[in-house]
């Protein structure tokens, strides 16, 4: 290899980690505990934050994703809000990604499909009494619930930044390396 094809291949490898910033999202192991921690930081409104704490569980750092979009001319008044949605939208595709094999990229309906079918499951399983569980389903759609609402709140922000994407759901999965799925 050439320094010049190296030189390329380095570059490529930064350029798609700076595209690519939640990739390791979908790569770290769902586990018992990591849904216990992740729950233990969900606000009250169903959202995850986007925070230093929060992207260690992941291995990720939120802090570039927000430097992008204020580069891209997110507005201050509105960016927690917005940051918030991303983290909460990622953690329910890693939900989908591990737990339903979900094929990606998925819509706005997927998404709000993912708890009433978890809630379909738990009514046919013995689980339905655990109160553990029951609060995990809750806490899922109390999250779909923020990130449809916050969606369809700065449904024009996309555009407005021009992001590639057309949608949050469909940059999101970007971030995560979802969408090249198949």
């Amino acid at each position: 290899m050439t320094s010049n094809e190296a030189e390329k291949t380095i570059n490529s490898s930064i350029n798609n980690t700076n595209d690519t910033p939640l990739k390791s999202i979908v790569e770290t192991p769902l586990t018992e505990s990591l849904i216990n921690d992740l729950f233990h930081q969900q606000n009250n409104d169903g959202s995850f934050p986007a925070t230093e704490k929060f992207g260690k569980l992941f291995n990720v750092n939120f802090e570039l994703i927000k430097n992008q979009l204020k580069d891209k001319g997110l507005e201050s008044s509105i960016s927690d809000e917005i940051h918030r949605l991303i983290s909460t939208a990622s953690i329910l595709f890693y939900f989908l990604y591990h737990s339903q094999k979900t094929k990606f990229p998925v819509d706005i309906t997927t998404i709000n499909q993912f708890v009433t079918n978890a809630r379909s499951e738990l009514e046919g399983l013995s689980l339905k009494d655990d109160p553990i569980i029951q609060t995990y389903v809750d806490k899922g759609e109390l999250a779909v619930k923020f990130v449809i609402d916050t969606r369809e709140k700065y449904a024009n922000i996309c555009h407005d930044l021009k992001l590639p994407q057309n949608n949050w759901e469909l940059y999101i999965q970007h971030l995560m390396d979802l969408d090249k799925q198949k």
